[in-house]
């Protein structure tokens, strides 16, 4: 998320850890540049932007224009103070897959998280490896997310939480809660115990 102010980044953090997956992380940025060298080292783990118009290094449609020609894989959504549906209608124009305005009112939350979850969960999907191994379909069919299921297949190859961290571009603290529901789905209570489930 690239917004200047503290406070709305903490209540989309708020919103997102509530009715997302415990798999989803929130990056925040306070500026274009910051949000910028945030996906540049992301290494494609970028679900989602969530992109204010008004920065203090990007004012306008600027900085909505230089993450589409930057990084035009990543779904951008805008987030802004204003009503004006003419600013709604060029921001989709240039690329926006959503305009989401900041004064929504309480009764609008609904088609709030709802915007985020059809821009989001196709990129979480993506960003897992293809299905095809007995664990993954297990997975699938426990309800497990695409990031528990990405985050299953690393588990079974191996790799610990700090080297998932690593790969996937998470927090260390998000894998902790990855593998947590995914032995809670398995119903297990430790990785040998895992693996033994699923011999290679």
């Amino acid at each position: 998320m690239i917004d200047d102010h503290a406070l709305v980044r903490m209540g989309v953090r708020t919103l997102v850890m509530q009715q997302f997956s415990a798999c989803y992380d929130v990056d925040e940025a306070g500026t274009l540049e910051q949000g910028l060298a945030r996906l540049a080292t992301a290494q494609g783990t970028i679900a989602l932007v969530l992109l204010d118009l008004q920065l203090p290094d990007a004012k306008g449609f600027a900085g909505l224009r230089i993450l589409r020609r930057d990084h035009p894989g990543v779904p951008v959504v805008v987030l802004s103070g204003a009503q004006d549906l003419r600013i709604r209608e060029e921001a989709m124009r240039l690329g926006a897959r959503a305009y989401i305005s900041k004064s929504a009112d309480a009764g609008a939350m609904d088609a709030w998280v709802e915007v985020l979850r059809q821009h989001a969960e196709p990129q979480a999907a993506a960003s897992a490896q293809a299905p095809g191994s007995a664990a993954v379909r297990t997975a699938q069919g426990l309800g497990l997310s695409p990031r528990q299921v990405q985050v299953l297949e690393l588990l079974l190859a191996g790799l610990d939480n700090q080297a998932i961290a690593l790969e996937t571009g998470l927090t260390l603290g998000t894998v902790k809660n990855c593998v947590s529901s995914i032995f809670l789905g398995f119903n297990v209570r430790s990785r040998a115990e895992l693996l033994g489930m699923f011999p290679t």
